[in-house]
């Protein structure tokens, strides 16, 4: 399974945000969606940058009271590792532990495609177990 495939089955398989946006704004679009990433994209769809709750949580510790009027850009990850959109599960769980990261944006050339987190893989990873523990289960009663 590739994280393209998780990613296309989540309400938003591409969350964004503007770079010229208020972390105010980028919070309270996070919260609306359940995510705890954010890409921010040039026009034509090419990687900036991304924000994410640990980029929020440091800058609520340093300067807790400008939230509303500090832009996104100020506090992105501007060094950011991406994977391939067709790459596997285990490819993107095993960069996200080396890098000890949450968020991968997923890449179609130079092209931002989705975004898939921990959480994402975890959940796959647990259907799947699931759904291979009832396949044992009905072959077993078939015998």
């Amino acid at each position: 399974m590739s994280v393209l495939t998780v990613v296309q089955t989540k309400a938003v398989p591409m969350p964004v945000v503007k770079q010229s946006d208020s972390v105010l704004t980028a919070v309270k679009q996070m919260l609306a969606i359940k995510e705890s990433g954010l890409l921010i994209l040039t026009p034509g769809g090419g990687l900036v940058g991304i924000v994410t709750e640990k980029d929020v949580m440091r800058l609520v510790a340093e300067r807790y009271t400008q939230l509303n009027k500090i832009e996104v850009w100020e506090i992105m990850s501007k060094t950011i590792t991406s994977i391939a959109a067709d790459a596997s599960l285990d490819e993107a769980l095993s960069i996200m532990t080396e890098k000890h990261i949450h968020h991968l944006p997923l890449m179609q050339g130079e092209k931002a495609v989705g975004l898939i987190s921990l959480d994402d893989i975890i959940t796959a990873r647990l259907k799947k177990t699931e759904h291979e523990a009832e396949m044992l289960k009905q072959f077993i009663q078939q015998q």
